[in-house]
């Protein structure tokens, strides 16, 4: 018969490559994430042998709340079979033991595993849900779900994600308009550069998406961080725009296309030629009229932040500044970091969270990149103490959206 042991102090190494290897495999899981959040979070890995054998970890992060308090939590996790249900059981009678000794007043968790998953194209279709067996074996252990959360703001992690598997010449696969707007921001001018030294734009960058939706994100030395701890498997990368160039370039372009007018060409060619002038002459007056108000010789128009391991990459943050979207910089920031899966040989790449309603901008602007959307199981409490728990699920939420709400006004 089997043995079950219970490890208190799992070494984040062998934590790191479970989850790697695991169809759970999630950023969120590993040492690499706990390092980043150590700031406001107390790390602890924990994990489950069964005859030498692990076969089950958490990444949890435990954070103080009240004097003598702490809550626990899981973020896309713990990582193991929920369909083993001795080991599911064993795991959390472990972590409710755990969770007392480090008086917790409830455990967090919201698991790596889909009730769903579906193309965009197909969201109108009414697929059943998978997995709510494990819902009731969670249940049975007195472990409450939250339920079918829709919205972004309903749970400590969105339960809505677009995701993308990856594969050589993706880039046929994409609509026309798609492409169009792709090659639209070569175009236009857009200037793209990586690396740590321009971590200052990219925090810009993002300041640009704060103002516009008057709503506190990360701030740079957020970003310094992530890139300190993920290394070599962060990037980060800029978008800019160079107005002498692309004027230059422009003036260049039309002057060709007026003197081409003065041959003899097709009435179709002729046609094409004219509304590329058009085109070109309406941008150029748009470009002086920048160049003009900005006073400088560049623009940061973008910026866009990813993280990523052996088997999967996390697009963690975009910014783009409202004065140039017509650049589409933001189509030449995601295709970079599609081509580097493709370089790395990394077949899923996620966008992050959406709102379950699905017909947001940001969710529209996804789904342009052969997305699927998938739908977690959800999150889940383990309350330890009821009464501390219950008040701190009512109050805390409320407290970090107006927190973040009064920072982004300021």
């Amino acid at each position: 018969m089997s043995k079950l042991t219970f490890i208190e102090n799992l070494d984040p190494a062998l934590n790191d490559a479970f989850v790697i290897q695991s169809s759970q495999n999630s950023l969120f899981q590993t040492s690499l994430w706990a390092e980043l959040k150590n700031t406001t979070w107390n790390p602890f890995f924990v994990g489950i042998k069964r005859d030498d054998v692990l076969c089950a970890s958490a990444m949890v992060l435990v954070r103080k709340l009240l004097p003598g308090k702490t809550l626990m939590y899981i973020p896309r996790g713990p990582v193991m079979d929920y369909e083993d249900e001795e080991l599911v059981e064993y795991m959390f009678s472990s972590l409710r033991a755990y969770a007392k000794k480090l008086h917790s007043i409830a455990v967090r968790f919201d698991p790596c595993i889909l009730v769903r998953k579906y193309p965009y194209t197909e969201r109108k279709s009414v697929l059943p849900l998978e997995n709510l067996d494990i819902i009731q074996k969670l249940n049975q252990l007195g472990i409450q779900h939250k339920g079918f959360t829709t919205l972004i703001e309903e749970s400590t992690q969105p339960r809505f994600n677009a995701a993308m598997i990856v594969e050589e010449g993706y880039e046929k696969k994409l609509e026309h308009r798609t492409r169009k707007c792709i090659n639209a921001a070569v175009k236009k001018g857009i200037i793209l550069r990586s690396g740590r030294e321009y971590l200052h734009d990219f925090a810009i960058a993002m300041h640009y998406t704060e103002v516009r939706k008057k709503v506190a994100l990360r701030n740079e030395d957020y970003f310094r961080q992530m890139m300190d701890v993920f290394g070599e498997q962060c990037i980060c990368i800029v978008s800019y725009l160079n107005f002498p160039e692309q004027i230059g370039k422009l003036e260049k372009r039309i002057a060709e296309n007026q003197a081409l007018l003065e041959g003899n060409l097709s009435k179709k060619k002729r046609n094409e030629i004219t509304q590329m002038l058009e085109q070109d002459t309406k941008e150029l007056g748009l470009l002086q009229a920048d160049y003009e108000r900005e006073q400088k010789e560049e623009v940061i128009t973008g910026g866009i932040m990813a993280c990523y391991n052996d088997r999967l990459m996390e697009l963690f943050y975009m910014g783009n500044h409202p004065d140039y979207l017509r650049m589409y910089s933001s189509y030449l920031l995601y295709k970079t970091c599609l081509d580097l899966c493709v370089e790395k040989g990394i077949r899923y790449c996620s966008f992050g969270g959406i709102e379950g309603t699905l017909d947001d901008g940001l969710t529209l602007f996804k789904s342009n990149w052969l997305m699927d959307v998938e739908e977690y199981i959800g999150e889940f409490n383990m309350v330890i103490d009821r009464p501390v728990y219950y008040a701190f699920d009512r109050l805390y939420p409320l407290a970090l959206k107006t927190a973040a709400k009064l920072r982004g006004r300021k």
